[in-house]
Parts: structure tokens; C-alpha cells; sequence
């Protein structure tokens, strides 16, 4: 049973987090051979003031 575990900063509408679930599970059964149903994704959101790239917090 593949586990994936997804960090995201806040923002996302559920719309874009069900596709961003979907295709990480579709990605997992192409590229392993998973059975659809045993592929398990959790999303964490992440603040954007808790999160940083090249040094800096994404709300600066």
C-alpha cells in the first residue's frame, strides 16, 4: 500500500487539491503498478509564514 505525503503552503481550493491527490495516485499505479485503491495521499498545508525558499519565508 503506497503512502504519499504532499507539503503545500496554504492557498490551494479543494479543486486543485483533488487533482493534485488524483494525480499523484495516477502517477503511483503507472509508475509501480499499485492497485488504485491501496494508493493512500494526505496533504499538508503549510502557512505561508512557516515556509521558505532560498533563504527567506515566502512572505517576505
Amino acid at each position: 500500500m503506497p503512502n504519499i505525503e504532499i507539503f503545500i503552503v496554504q492557498g490551494y481550493s479543494d479543486e486543485q487539491k483533488r487533482a493534485l491527490i488524483s494525480a499523484a495516485s495516477l502517477a503511483t499505479v503507472e509508475a509501480i503498478g499499485a492497485p488504485l485503491d491501496s494508493v493512500r495521499v494526505w496533504l499538508s498545508e503549510i502557512p505561508t509564514s512557516d515556509f521558505g525558499v532560498a533563504g527567506k519565508p515566502l512572505t517576505d
